[in-house]
């Protein structure tokens, strides 16, 4: 590596920093009604720490999708391209919580649990603000190009993305209720969902990036669902083994209903490894 391309390297990374600062005084001001988020995250607040790090790794991801997309011929340019899409990035963030807050999360005040230290809900917003940060990755390197695409995209991965985690906790429902189980800070089940909803979020971002992209928008929008569609098909098969051969001695149910950390977090972290394959095969 030269120390031209090294410098490049720095820059960049000092404007994924500054961004990262700007979203946690964001953050700061958004709760400071309920808590002052520096001072709860020093006292050893996970919950909140769960917040505010998946906001930042979220951002991470979203801006390397910014840089991976960019087409300007210089380096100013570049930069230029760079801190524009990132504000809208920041803007997919702030958005993914008051989703999570109202849609995901329905009938919990999520930042005063985070403030009562309820690591459930700060596990689901984790999962949440790093799915974000996969599907803005996806709809801001677009093959289309243009703020208007890459919102387009992203409203779309977020919506197909909220009909699933809201489809998977009624089918859920019928044996256990995993939204009263988050509500009373199981973490076993706060990890759960949150580690279901990368997994979905690396489905839908290999669907979004996907090539042979059609010429018209219906044949988009058909090949989106399509893709989307048959790969949830392979992840819940995939899934139903893993539960099977992974965590052998309880069933899921019980996992969760034990508030069993340790197996919910085995499980979890197994279904966003598949994910992980089946996007490569999407690809």
């Amino acid at each position: 590596m030269n120390l031209q391309v090294f410098s490049e390297f720095l820059l960049y990374t000092l404007i994924y920093v500054a961004f990262a600062w700007g979203l946690k005084l964001i953050l700061g001001l958004c709760a400071r009604r309920v808590y002052e988020a520096d001072d709860v995250i020093a006292s050893g607040n996970l919950a909140v720490g769960l917040r505010h790090s998946g906001a930042q790794l979220g951002l991470a991801i979203a801006l390397m999708g910014v840089m991976s997309g960019s087409t300007a011929a210089d380096l100013i340019d570049d930069v230029m391209v760079t801190v524009a899409y990132g504000g809208l990035a920041m803007l997919f963030m702030l958005v993914s919580l008051l989703v999570c807050d109202k849609l995901i999360l329905p009938g919990i005040r999520n930042t005063e649990a985070l403030r009562d230290r309820n690591v459930a809900v700060g596990a689901v917003e984790f999962g949440l603000l790093t799915g974000t940060g996969i599907i803005a990755y996806a709809s801001l390197v677009g093959e289309g190009g243009g703020a208007l695409s890459s919102l387009i995209w992203f409203a779309v991965g977020q919506i197909l993305l909220v009909v699933l985690v809201l489809a998977y906790e009624h089918l859920a429902h019928r044996e256990f209720n995993i939204l009263q189980a988050v509500a009373q800070g199981q973490a076993a089940s706060g990890l759960y969902v949150g580690s279901k909803i990368i997994a979905y979020s690396l489905i839908l971002k290999a669907a979004i990036a996907s090539e042979g992209r059609a010429p018209d928008l219906v044949g988009q929008a058909l090949e989106f669902t399509l893709f989307a569609l048959g790969a949830m098909v392979l992840l819940g098969v995939f899934e139903w083994l893993v539960d099977l051969v992974i965590v052998t001695s309880v069933r899921v149910r019980d996992v969760l209903a034990g508030n069993r950390v340790s197996a919910a977090l085995q499980l979890g972290i197994a279904k966003i490894a598949i994910a992980l394959i089946l996007s490569l095969a999407i690809l």
